[in-house]
């Protein structure tokens, strides 16, 4: 089975996918929790100093964006096929933290169309289960600030309004199960859990 957790940064994932993994786990479900977006930021700040190639060219950084985004189009892919889907062949439950939906939507911010139709993301296999948690911006800018007072790429009230319209624009025609980050931890485990329980039957 595979669960996908959505949402903007300060949302409430990372808890939620934490506290999936115990609880499956504790009912003796084998349980591969993946991170497919992240990969090193060393890297990618490397890629991102490409810019000063061409100071001043607005459609030379479009391109250097348009390669980042796609980049992590690729890493993603290649996390699939290290660990997901070994995972699933062996009857695991796997829980993303992030899925297609969270890169999707928030490239839009930097000047990049990814077409989730498209390779490589076309290749992906399907959630079983997706998992939007959704907060008010206020909420997810004081979490992120209070973790993180330098702030960073997915933090910012502007950036998560936009992040947070599209993945409630993405969401509007497809199946989904959305929580309420604003809930307590543990009810926002137990709404989700309900519904894994209702997707596998145990």
């Amino acid at each position: 089975m595979l669960i996908t957790v959505t949402g903007i940064d300060g949302s409430g994932k990372s808890t939620l996918v934490g506290g999936l993994a115990q609880d499956l786990g504790a009912a003796g479900r084998e349980v591969v929790v993946v991170r497919p977006m992240h990969h090193d930021a060393q890297l990618l700040r490397m890629f991102a100093k490409t810019r000063m190639l061409a100071p001043g060219d607005s459609g030379w950084a479009g391109r250097v964006e348009g390669f980042i985004g796609l980049h992590t189009c690729w890493v993603m892919a290649a996390k699939v096929c290290d660990a997901v889907l070994p995972a699933l062949e062996r009857g695991a439950v796997v829980v993303a933290d992030r899925w297609v939906a969270d890169h999707v939507t928030s490239q839009g911010w930097f000047g990049v169309t990814l077409d989730p139709a498209a390779e490589p993301l076309d290749r992906l296999p399907v959630p079983d289960l997706e998992i939007f948690v959704d907060v008010p911006v206020a909420v997810a800018q004081r979490r992120v600030e209070a973790r993180d007072p330098q702030g960073s790429v997915g933090s910012g009230a502007e950036f998560l309004g936009y992040f947070r319209e599209q993945l409630l624009n993405w969401y509007g025609g497809r199946s989904h199960l959305r929580l309420d980050g604003t809930d307590e931890p543990r009810t926002v485990l137990g709404n989700a859990l309900s519904a894994v329980k209702g997707a596998t039957g145990r």
